[in-house]
């Protein structure tokens, strides 16, 4: 029963993730068309498309990265794990993803702290709160935590499998 709502919520995450993905970069991607039409067509360049882009870059990135953990496709270098018997290399790659996650729990919190500063500080043309770029700070490393946490126990499952 637990793990069928872990699944759920798991397969909700994962069905955010790659609709927002998609979102973002169909806006971006049509953000900079307009930006580059407006200057070099209709000679009149607009001010805001480049830090919008810059904004919605910056989130496809965080949101990519959680995708990539999932899907195992970050670069790595398995040289000398490959030398190592199977349940070692699960084991190598529980401590790796504990160290990640290490990482990812700090920078969460400490984006946090910085939330609170910059909560009171506009962009300089679409003049939004800056909340909202470094918001993507703090959702991307939640989400990438949720991705490393579901790696960790897929391979503890499976170093102690037989």
């Amino acid at each position: 029963m637990f793990l069928k709502i872990i699944n759920r919520i798991y397969s909700f995450i994962k069905f955010v993730e790659e609709n927002l993905v998609v979102i973002l970069l169909g806006i971006m991607v049509s953000n900079v068309a307009m930006g580059v039409f407006y200057r070099y067509v209709l000679n009149n360049s607009l001010s805001w498309t480049e830090e919008v882009a810059r904004y919605l870059m910056i989130w496809f990135a965080y949101i990519g990265m959680a995708i990539a953990f999932r899907d195992e496709s970050h670069v790595n270098v398995n040289v000398i794990v490959n030398l190592f018997p199977l349940s070692i290399r699960h084991l190598i790659k529980i401590i790796s993803y504990l160290l990640v996650l290490f990482f990812l729990i700090t920078l969460f919190y400490q984006s946090l702290n910085v939330f609170k500063i910059v909560k009171v500080q506009t962009s300089p043309a679409v003049r939004i709160s800056m909340k909202y770029p470094y918001l993507s700070i703090t959702f991307g490393s939640l989400v990438m935590a949720i991705e490393v946490i579901r790696l960790i126990c897929l391979n503890a499952k499976a170093m102690f499998k037989k």
